[in-house]
């Protein structure tokens, strides 16, 4: 295993705390603390696994309220959104919110053996604070030795004394060569549903790649299946020999959104659990679906993500 840390001094990630883990036949992880401590590019034995933009790492922000979240999008395996507002800009809230900017503090990294095998495990606290709202994440990260697992672990409370507005959202990335012509999405779905008019079109091939054109983005929803009271969706490459799968808890994730971007320099595929919509917080709360945190209340969200050579 190897852990190294660091502080990137050149580029738009000028000042940015990054963090990689390297462990024998797992999946190797780049994690970057100054941006909620989400993950940045991944491999497993090699293979890439994340789709990352061509932004790629930006430095950390004076003020996170204050930027353009699609022009600092860099991608990678997972970025974590909301914790105000998911999706459309809406209440004075921007896109997606602010957590992918938020920096983690008490980042602690160990080397740890138990009975299931060898892992790494990185720690960290995010705090989302505003003026009427105080949400504190404590975020783990696990990759395993000798197997193509890792766990993602959110604690997320409300240290307010108020009521809070609390969507969530993980943007799994998944780019070239993983989604590339042959390819194809594995979701147990009951029903899968567009979200506007330029998505429908994508309704009856949602599960291939698009061929590459400048385009508007696709986003759909599924309504998965539970097994388990876990819900899944996979990627599959029989060129490149490899799968790659996504569970979550259901009850704590109940919805999964499927976000395709087919332009040249993109051809991107998100796999996006989530507790609420992509139509923004004002959309949510209409329908009485927008997620809150009573004072004092702890919510716990937990993902896995799996890579494998069949």
């Amino acid at each position: 295993m190897m852990i190294r840390h660091s502080r990137v001094e050149e580029g738009s990630a000028r000042g940015s705390r990054a963090i990689d883990i390297r462990v024998w036949d797992g999946i190797d992880l780049r994690i970057l603390p100054d941006r909620g401590f989400d993950i940045g590019p991944a491999w497993y034995r090699g293979a890439p696994l994340a789709w990352v933009s061509q932004v790629g790492e930006t430095g950390p922000l004076d003020d996170p309220r204050d930027f353009d979240w699609a022009l600092a999008f860099g991608g990678g395996l997972m970025v974590t959104c909301g914790l105000r507002n998911v999706g459309m800009p809406s209440e004075g809230h921007g896109l997606h919110g602010t957590f992918s900017h938020l920096p983690a503090a008490g980042v602690a990294v160990s080397r740890l053996v138990s009975e299931e095998g060898s892992h790494v495990l990185a720690e960290a606290v995010i705090e989302d604070v505003g003026n009427d709202h105080h949400l504190r994440v404590e975020r783990s990260i696990r990759t395993h030795v000798s197997k193509g697992v890792v766990e993602v672990t959110d604690s997320t409370t409300n240290l307010g004394t108020t009521p809070v507005e609390a969507p969530i959202l993980y943007h799994f990335n998944l780019g070239y060569p993983l989604w590339s012509e042959g390819a194809r999405v594995r979701i147990d779905a009951s029903e899968t549903i567009a979200r506007d008019e330029p998505s429908r079109a994508s309704l009856g091939s949602w599960a291939e790649p698009p061929p590459v054109h400048q385009s508007e983005e696709r986003v759909l929803e599924h309504r998965v299946v539970p097994h388990g009271g876990w819900g899944s969706a996979g990627l599959v490459n029989e060129a490149m020999g490899i799968e790659v799968s996504i569970r979550w808890r259901l009850a704590e994730l109940p919805r999964l959104h499927q976000w395709v971007n087919p332009s040249p320099g993109m051809c991107v595929l998100g796999l996006e659990p989530a507790n609420c919509s992509t139509s923004g917080r004002a959309h949510d709360r209409a329908s009485g679906e927008l997620p809150y945190l009573q004072p004092g209340e702890n919510r716990e969200t937990s993902l896995v993500v799996e890579a494998r050579f069949p």
